[in-house]
């Protein structure tokens, strides 16, 4: 059961009339999305014209041919499910960076293999960043390297014996 946004019309039994119709989604798109910040973003334009799309078709409904709320509830019930799997995959989104950023920092001190020009690299981990939104960067002597770039890792490789 979904919402056409073209007709304004219900997957479950039409709502408006087809002389409705074209108005209700002309009034849709007259009003527009809303002039908010930016912060407010994609999901909020998502709400808008889902309530937008809800009240036109309150609006235009016939009514000799009224719909039953269970309609109504299960288009209400379907929006707040997406609603609730944008916050999950924003919420897996910032595990993931962070699960990154974990796993390169603990990589400092360790020898890691890279593919190189020559062939497959290794040298020792000497700092971890991370800039911007993207993937953590690891210096490894001196060269930057992308985290996705690290083949193997192994224990560090000592220059100083052990304290007999």
């Amino acid at each position: 059961m979904s919402i056409d946004a073209a007709s304004g019309a219900s997957g479950h039994g039409s709502l408006l009339d087809a002389s409705n119709a074209a108005q209700a989604a002309r009034d849709v798109a007259r009003t527009g999305g809303p002039s908010g910040t930016k912060a407010s973003g994609d999901t909020q334009k998502n709400k808008d014209t889902f309530m937008k799309l809800l009240v036109a078709q309150l609006r235009y409904q016939d009514p000799s041919k009224p719909v039953d709320s269970s309609t109504f509830i299960a288009q209400t019930a379907q929006f707040s499910s997406l609603e609730t799997l944008e916050g999950m995959s924003k919420n897996n989104t910032s595990m993931l960076a962070a699960q990154l950023r974990l796993q390169a920092s603990s990589l400092v001190g360790q020898s890691v293999s890279y593919p190189g020009a020559d062939g497959i690299v290794t040298g020792t981990v000497t700092s971890a960043s991370f800039a911007g939104t993207g993937e953590p960067v690891l210096k490894v002597d001196g060269k930057e390297i992308a985290l996705s770039k690290v083949v193997s890792v192994d224990a560090p490789t000592s220059t100083t014996p052990p304290a007999a």
